[in-house]
């Protein structure tokens, strides 16, 4: 079986990953994972086969947003996991035809110095709509060790070819296809609530919870999609968390006494977005997923440590009209749902924007064959030159 090793750094670009393994995997590659932040889970559900140590550290990935979360991963083993990441890495990259990082600076980093040639780079994260220098220095000097760059947008993929990295190549954002999940027997239209797969989640519930009470005469369905985070730590105030007895689709009931039912869905994530209307959201990838299928986003800061008010921002400049920002309370929650179901152009407007910032799904697919030639391309160069 020909082997090939992936790199991510983050929940979002676990799920990128598992995608594009999957993909890979059709073609006859066996793909194994190494996630340098959080559990890899995404990997688990996929059935793909992660190495090296898999811990969710206690700044979730966002360290370099204050030295206080620096320090916490440090004394939480930052240092020893990393190592043996590096270890694992290296030592898969011996079998392995190539390596594939998705991530931003930091993976590339492991991927340029512990991994194998050939190089292919996934950039889903940095975005030219955002505004400065998407791209570091370092970053396109690594870039520049990669057989291929697949930057998330066709602007970056002709700002690095202009800035000395001409294998830059856009074929699309896999995020649209990194969709999991079965069935959802529920009614739609939903109104999707997406807490997000960080800490932000404890705190964004509740007062999604309560824009739902203000929302009960809109007839939508409320569904949240959670991303698996420990439901025992979550604190209600008025609602009931009454669990299904499933393990997927809808696991439990969030029930208040004046009538409002919320459910709550695990592993549905394809289905629940598919149905919905508009989302309330404090999420990063699924946000972005949910504007590229056209669902309009009412989102609001939180205190992190990933949907800031700076977080919040950049993803309002990215997505555009897509994303309208509140402010944290369950009023003007609520009020920013029933102005975009009140207005047909606004949605529309919406949609637009988000479909223009994410762009059409099957990039998954068109990237792993493009890997694909690439590597029958190495493969062949030695017989042709053997045969002259």
């Amino acid at each position: 079986m020909k082997q090939v090793v992936l790199i991510s750094n983050g929940h979002g670009e676990d799920i990128i990953g598992a995608a594009l393994a999957k993909e890979l995997g059709a073609l006859g590659y066996e793909v194994r994972a190494v996630p340098l932040v959080g559990q890899g889970q995404a990997y688990r559900r996929a059935g793909i086969p992660t190495l090296g140590p898999c811990k969710e550290l206690p700044s979730g990935g966002f360290a370099l947003q204050s030295a206080g979360a620096v320090w916490a991963d440090i004394r939480a083993g930052w240092f020893s996991m990393s190592r043996a990441q590096y270890r694992a890495v290296r030592m898969a990259a011996q079998r392995a035809l190539a390596t594939l990082v998705v991530g931003d600076v930091y993976a590339l980093g492991v991927g340029a110095v512990f991994g194998g040639r050939p190089l292919f780079l996934m950039q889903c994260r940095s975005s030219l709509r955002v505004g400065g220098r998407p791209y570091s220095v370092t970053e396109r000097l690594l870039m520049r060790r990669a057989a291929r760059v697949y930057p998330r947008e066709p602007e970056g993929a002709a700002w690095l070819k202009a800035r000395g990295v001409p294998q830059a190549c856009y074929l699309g954002n896999p995020m649209l296809d990194a969709l999991d999940g079965g069935p959802l027997e529920l009614p739609p239209p939903y109104l999707l609530l997406l807490p997000g797969s960080r800490e932000d989640a404890y705190q964004s519930l509740p007062l999604m919870l309560e824009a739902c009470r203000r929302l009960r005469d809109t007839a939508l369905t409320p569904v949240v999609a959670w991303a698996g985070l420990p439901l025992e730590r979550l604190r209600l105030e008025g609602f009931e968390l009454e669990a299904t007895g499933s393990g997927e689709g809808v696991t439990h009931q969030l029930c208040h006494p004046d009538g409002t039912v919320v459910y709550l869905t695990q592993r549905a994530f394809r289905s629940a977005l598919l149905g919905s209307r508009v989302a309330l959201s404090t999420s990063g990838t699924a946000a972005e997923q949910a504007a590229g299928y056209g669902v309009p986003l009412v989102g609001f800061p939180t205190r992190g440590p990933q949907y800031t008010p700076l977080f919040a921002e950049v993803q309002k400049r990215l997505l555009g009209e897509a994303l309208t920002l509140t402010a944290p309370n369950p009023e003007a929650l609520a009020r920013g749902v029933l102005e975009l179901l009140a207005s047909e152009e606004r949605r529309e407007r919406a949609r637009a924007a988000g479909k223009a910032a994410m762009g059409e799904p099957g990039a998954a697919a068109r990237i792993a064959l493009d890997i694909h030639q690439h590597l029958q391309a190495i493969v062949s160069e030695p017989a042709q030159s053997r045969s002259r």
